[in-house]
């Protein structure tokens, strides 16, 4: 593969800079609808107009806002806690298991046999505790009292150890099969106060040896009848969560959203911020960031490359002569400075951007095709400006200079000009019927487009004979429009 020589990169450089230049004056002269529109003022500044909002939108609220209100509103689920009944027959079944177990073992072996048993049970007892054990009457005062703590405490619903002291919620919610019952915070048993309703009922509490085996059996058999239900609780916040809404309030349609020589607000602020977001969004804006840049250039760029390459291809002979292309370049540049110039001080009157001068030189100059794809690949770089977004710049554009480029095929001499005038005329007033007929416009306001379209012919033309003889010069080329008017006998 040959690389590029510095002659060659010079050479095509020359005629590409244009590109670039052209999308880069695009990008810098043509206003920001979302600068016009919605201003970004800072709180605190005054507005130097009124700014009326386009059209509906919402102000969303910040992420910060948004999480703080989703905590705030999921804080206000109370966690829910599962009564669980098998829990409660579980301890039952353990404890007179246990104590059935030591029953044999007492008439089979004594206090001997009693340490075996409990040992296999996974419950470890001292010498004196299973001589404790092994008198009947103290062993089964001990079943009942167990007995009677489960049906007073767990039957009722109690907290596994440290299970409370992690619980902010004042309230909870207790399910019981499929009811639940929202209860205080305060009115649930925990492990602690399973333990001081054990003491309460103490079978022999005189006996120190009693005391210590009865305390540890009720934690030996203790199981935990309230069981946080972790996974539906945090379902119901996430609910919440998810029901946050994202707007903090709506913007009608010509609401005022600040008045001039009024202090912007934090308020104001917010809308204006979120009318340019929401002007980004729909394409009728720019943003700052440096996608929001280079985005445009690049678009531009590509669509401007489109003429490029049809003159490397198709018109060697005008891209070979750097004065032809320097002569296209500065008619772009020209029409994409006047087309600016609208954006800012008239947007809605596209009809009044002198393409046709630009498609009517072009045309003299080369040909028709030229110019017709020219003017076409210029109206749409105009047309996709923001500040045009939401008005007809590229409908009219195309027609005012694709009829400009046909009307030069019907010219034969300067004084005739009010042929190209009329024709031009005619297509800015059949464009403005069709979109009169497709958005409801007035009579009037067909008409004034109409008018204003005539009036942009006529300085298209204008410019258009007054300006051939410069560009003659520059180019070195000799129109046939100027050859015709030489071989006319009677030209005097």
């Amino acid at each position: 593969m040959r690389l590029p020589t510095k002659e060659e990169l010079r050479y095509h450089g020359s005629r590409w800079a244009w590109v670039v230049g052209l999308a880069l004056l695009a990008s810098l002269v043509f206003p920001s609808s979302a600068t016009n529109v919605a201003p970004l003022l800072e709180p605190g500044a005054v507005a130097d107009r009124d700014v009326i909002a386009p059209f509906t939108f919402p102000v969303n609220k910040s992420d910060q806002e948004l999480a703080r209100e989703a905590e705030e509103l999921a804080s206000t689920v109370k966690p829910i806690y599962q009564y669980q009944e098998r829990a409660l027959d579980s301890a039952k079944i353990a404890m007179h298991a246990f104590f059935s177990s030591v029953e044999t073992a007492a008439d089979q072996g004594g206090a001997a046999a009693i340490l075996q048993v409990a040992k296999a049970h996974g419950f470890a007892l001292g010498a004196p505790e299973a001589a404790y054990l092994a008198k009947g009457g103290k062993r089964h005062a001990l079943e009942r009292a167990l007995s009677e703590l489960f049906d007073r405490a767990l039957a009722l619903g109690v907290t596994g150890p440290g299970v409370l002291q992690v619980e902010q919620a004042p309230e909870l919610i207790v399910r019981r099969r499929s009811g639940e019952q929202s209860v205080s915070r305060d009115q649930v048993l925990t492990y602690a106060q399973y333990l001081t309703r054990a003491r309460a009922i103490h079978p022999d509490k005189g006996s120190s040896v009693g005391d210590q085996l009865y305390v540890r059996l009720a934690g030996h058999f203790f199981r935990p009848t309230l069981i946080p239900n972790t996974l539906e609780t945090e379902r119901r916040r996430d609910e919440l969560r998810r029901s946050v809404d994202p707007s903090k309030y709506i913007v009608r349609a010509g609401d005022r959203i600040v008045g001039a020589h009024e202090v912007v607000t934090n308020e104001a602020h917010e809308k204006l911020v979120a009318l340019h977001s929401d002007l980004v969004r729909r394409g009728a804006a720019t943003s700052r960031s440096p996608g929001g840049v280079f985005g445009p250039v690049l678009r531009d760029s590509l669509i401007l490359a489109i003429f490029w390459v049809l003159l490397v291809f198709y018109r060697r002979e005008t891209y070979r002569e750097r004065r032809q292309v320097a002569l296209i370049g500065g008619l772009f540049a020209l029409v994409l400075l006047q087309a600016a110039a609208v954006a800012r001080f008239a947007p809605q009157h596209a009809e009044i951007i002198i393409l046709p001068f630009m498609a009517m030189l072009l045309t003299v100059l080369f040909n028709g095709r030229v110019s017709m794809i020219a003017a076409m690949i210029l109206a749409i770089v105009i047309g996709l400006q923001p500040v045009f977004h939401d008005l007809p710049a590229l409908f009219l554009c195309v027609v005012g200079g694709v009829t400009a480029a046909l009307t030069v095929r019907v010219l034969r001499r300067r004084s005739n000009f009010y042929v190209p005038v009329l024709i031009i005329a005619l297509g800015y007033l059949a464009g403005a019927v069709a979109l009169g007929l497709a958005g409801s416009w007035t009579v009037a306001e067909i008409g004034l487009r109409g008018v204003w379209g005539a009036a942009n012919g006529l300085v298209s033309a204008g410019l258009t004979f007054f300006l051939l003889p410069v560009a003659e010069s520059i180019t070195g080329i000799t129109t046939d429009l100027t050859l015709l008017e030489l071989s006319d006998p009677s030209r005097p």
